[in-house]
């Protein structure tokens, strides 16, 4: 009997959202090369999901794949306004993920970013876009009332891990709070659908709430992080080297924006 020669699994990717708002190649170029030196470390070789907000022609799609490869980022999949260049994406190696769900939060941001109308915006990861969006019914002058909260999801009892976790590991609690009673090396990845709690040094990337949960925190004895995200939003090291910096400190989404205080 023949060996099996192979094993397909499903697996949890990090990945970056590039939303493409409007696409002027110069102005685009010089935005785009202003956030990526912003943060060499983080962007230089990260994989891509290229979100078109509005359509482009094949050549402006071509030129915008070649541009992104130029700045060293990597484009894996596109999705969006994807309907006239299912061959063009087909020829240029990528994936048509245009069929993946969106969270609300997402939206969100997304309207945010046309309305403020700038060129691109690169301020999401996806761990994975499964939530749906429910639609509401039309109700012609409704009585104004405080609406219901939503409901968190619920988690499962929280993944323990009780050694440290070192760079280029991912540890990853699905459908649970994770828990890390040692520190996390730079390089190292942790995800969860819920909070994460590290016990000692932060020092690789979280990310809370990858499933889209708005509510999820992230708490730790001692904040150097190279990247916080929660619901998708995220932030880098610049940003989190403040006033808790090397210090406890727990991290949370408010109205789109992630903040960071001081554990009492």
């Amino acid at each position: 009997m023949t060996e099996t020669c192979f094993r397909m699994k499903g697996t949890t990717l990090t990945s970056i959202v590039l939303e493409v708002i409007d696409f002027e190649p110069d102005n685009f170029e010089a935005q785009l090369s202003k956030k990526v030196a912003s943060a060499p470390q983080f962007f230089t070789r990260s994989s891509l999901i290229l979100h078109l907000i509005k359509p482009l022609s094949a050549t402006e799609f071509e030129l915008l794949v070649a541009l992104c490869r130029r700045l060293q980022l990597q484009p894996m999949a596109v999705k969006g306004e994807v309907a006239e260049l299912k061959p063009t994406i087909n020829d240029l190696g990528l994936a048509d993920v245009s069929q993946s769900k969106f969270t609300d939060s997402a939206l969100r941001s997304q309207k945010e970013s046309a309305n403020n109308g700038t060129g691109c915006g690169i301020n999401k990861i996806d761990g994975s876009e499964r939530a749906q969006i429910a639609q509401q019914p039309t109700v012609a002058e409704p009585p104004k009332t405080e609406p219901a909260p939503t409901a968190a999801p619920a988690l499962k009892p929280a993944k323990v891990i009780n050694r440290p976790v070192r760079s280029g590991q991912q540890v990853y609690a699905e459908g649970s709070d994770l828990v890390v009673t040692a520190s996390v090396s730079e390089g190292a990845e942790l995800l969860a659908d819920g909070n994460i709690h590290v016990y000692g040094t932060l020092r690789g990337r979280a990310l809370a709430g990858v499933k889209g949960n708005t509510g999820a925190r992230v708490f730790c004895q001692s904040l150097d992080a190279e990247l916080i995200s929660i619901a998708g939003q995220f932030i880098m090291h610049d940003t989190v080297k403040g006033e808790c910096w090397k210090k406890p400190a727990h991290v949370y989404l408010e109205e789109e924006t992630l903040r960071i205080e001081p554990l009492a």
